[in-house]
């Protein structure tokens, strides 16, 4: 579901300029093509993401002096939603935590690491639950297909993901795939319903993706200039790091 912009089944990649704070989406579903979409201000924070449910990811940024999400619905062209969650100094970590098949407007507090997710059953209810350390990077995405998003984090000083399962309460997975340096951009590139480990090297705008379909398999694929800030459901996340 994690970058999926033409409804396809596999994440796309794509940059996002903060120059122009235009989207440059290479398609997967159209070998070759992309689409170029202006969104946000370049103080924004990207937080791409189905929030309407449609199956298709939506163009989005969470506005941190505000901690509002402004939401372009892929599903009504032309038509927003603007809802506010989170403080200024937290970081927003959208996904569809509880399997309703659509994004949760959520953030991770760095200083007690503890991920605020609110429930869509209960209006103004929310769950609270502690994972990585405040030197992690939040790395939240459906590992396991249980159709929720998992919580989990990817550590740079080892390059290690460590996932909380869903589907089973109490587990997790410890992952290494990538090193220092790198930009994490997990999404499910491979179109089985799970989400890949995947980091962007920098230095040379190489995607390296961990395919879950064939294990112990990866591509590497250049796409961006060197100035890019990669688009995934992480790149929000990466913006409001310190």
């Amino acid at each position: 579901m994690q970058g999926d912009y033409d409804g396809d089944g596999k994440s796309d990649l794509a940059v996002w300029r903060p120059d122009s704070c235009v989207w440059y989406i290479l398609s997967s579903r159209t070998p070759g093509s992309y689409t170029a979409s202006q969104w946000g201000l370049s103080s924004d924070n990207p937080v791409p993401g189905d929030y309407d449910g449609d199956a298709r990811d939506d163009i989005a940024v969470w506005r941190p002096s505000s901690g509002i999400f402004y939401v372009l619905l892929s599903g009504t062209p032309g038509s927003y939603t603007a809802v506010q969650w989170g403080m200024e100094a937290d970081i927003p970590v959208p996904g569809d935590y509880d399997g309703d098949g659509k994004a949760d407007l959520a953030v991770w507090r760095p200083g007690t690491a503890i991920w605020y997710i609110p429930r869509s059953d209960e209006a103004g209810a929310y769950t609270s639950i502690q994972w990585g350390l405040s030197s992690d990077i939040p790395t939240p995405g459906n590992y396991d297909v249980d159709a929720k998003a998992d919580i989990a984090v990817w550590r740079p000083s080892t390059g290690i993901w460590y996932v909380l399962l869903s589907g089973t309460p109490g587990n997790y997975t410890a992952t290494p795939w990538g090193m220092s340096g790198d930009t994490p951009v997990s999404g499910d590139y491979d179109g089985d319903g799970k989400t890949d480990v995947a980091v962007r090297r920098p230095g040379t705008g190489v995607w390296y993706i961990l395919n879950s379909g064939s294990p112990g398999t990866y591509s590497a694929t250049q796409w961006g200039l060197e100035t890019d800030l990669a688009i995934s459901s992480l790149t929000g996340i990466l913006r409001s790091l310190p």
